[in-house]
């Protein structure tokens, strides 16, 4: 969001500035060249002390403050995008920089976490307490209150379980999104869509974009199986249906179509990763009978072929995206078998 100023006099060539632009028209000299000089030396001293989040996220301060096509705006950009790399660990870390990072990493090493449970429960609990930010806000828990109303009429605590896994999938995004430094809200929910959460400032490029949105369906999926223990452990069929309304939404948002977070996940992808997960997921729905996992196959193939891909690709979102599709109809089945079994 671009900051208003008073008109006043440009300090290089007296010119009157009017109020919001952020370049003289005269001489082209920045109306915030101070505050711009501030925000790139805390920028740099953030990175020196190793916390590549807090870095990256004054170096977007920068860019509300900086004129559109300038030369300044491209050297940030290589910035955040260096920066960006070294926190989700596609480039090395400076020495000494791993541990806040580390910390948060939910979706660095996707395939390592996926295939080790401590991992993924480690992500959690190290990131616990970004699940309680909605609770603290009125907007989130009145729309959430809204939401159990709306969807009233199931069996005993179904509308909260899965409201509570949606609110896990969100929570995810919020994660990932402040991570990279970038401004998120709470969740809102929004009868017969969902939730949704409001971005301040937007990913730097399509790896962030993949990660942001690949993040909800993996957070989503950790919400899935724990819905899926409860079921098992106690005999809960509200928690198996649970589980497997959890599931097929987050298979849903593998869509890659308009802003679901497939289409999103599908943005690093090459064409050949492209084909890999398109292929994967046929595979998966023929092997568990699911007419979702089929629909994002054949878009996925479909955009293989057709539109622009990610000239080079990403390894990481390639795992999660497999991890993904393979593991959320699964669970979805595993749901259902356990619950006509029992």
């Amino acid at each position: 969001m671009t900051q208003q100023h008073a008109a006043a006099p440009c300090s290089g060539c007296g010119t009157e500035v009017a109020a919001g632009l952020l370049a003289c028209p005269v001489c082209h000299r920045l109306v915030h060249g101070a505050e711009l000089t501030q925000l790139a030396s805390a920028a740099r001293e953030a990175e020196g002390r190793g916390d590549l989040t807090a870095a990256l996220g004054t170096w977007r301060k920068t860019l509300d403050l900086l004129p559109a096509g300038t030369s300044q705006r491209a050297t940030i950009d290589t910035q955040m995008k260096r920066l960006s790399a070294m926190v989700d660990g596609r480039a090395p870390k400076p020495a000494g920089s791993g541990k806040k990072a580390g910390a948060l990493a939910t979706t660095g090493a996707v395939g390592a976490v996926l295939l080790k449970s401590k991992a993924i429960l480690f992500a959690l609990l190290a990131n616990g307490k970004f699940l309680l930010l909605g609770l603290f806000k009125l907007p989130t828990l009145l729309s959430m209150i809204v939401y159990a109303n709306v969807m009233g009429g199931r069996a005993a605590g179904v509308p909260l379980g899965i409201i509570a896994a949606i609110y896990v999938h969100e929570i995810g995004h919020v994660v990932t999104l402040r991570r990279y430094g970038i401004e998120a809200s709470a969740p809102m929910f929004i009868p017969g869509f969902g939730a949704l959460v409001r971005l301040k400032q937007y990913p730097t490029d399509a790896h962030e974009d993949a990660r942001t949105g690949l993040a909800g369906p993996l957070w989503g999926l950790v919400a899935s199986l724990v819905a899926l223990g409860l079921g098992v452990v106690f005999h809960w069929d509200a928690a198996l249906t649970v589980a497997w309304w959890s599931a097929t939404i987050n298979v849903f948002n593998l869509i890659p179509v308009w802003q679901l977070d497939g289409s999103r996940g599908l943005h690093a992808l090459s064409s050949t990763e492209r084909a890999i997960v398109g292929a994967t997921a046929i595979g998966v729905a023929l092997v568990t009978q699911q007419a979702m996992p089929a629909t994002v196959g054949v878009i996925v193939l479909g955009r293989a072929m057709v539109g622009e891909s990610h000239p080079t690709g990403d390894r990481g979102m390639l795992a999660l995206f497999l991890a993904l599709i393979v593991s959320l109809p699964a669970v979805a089945w595993l749901a259902t078998y356990l619950g006509s079994a029992g």
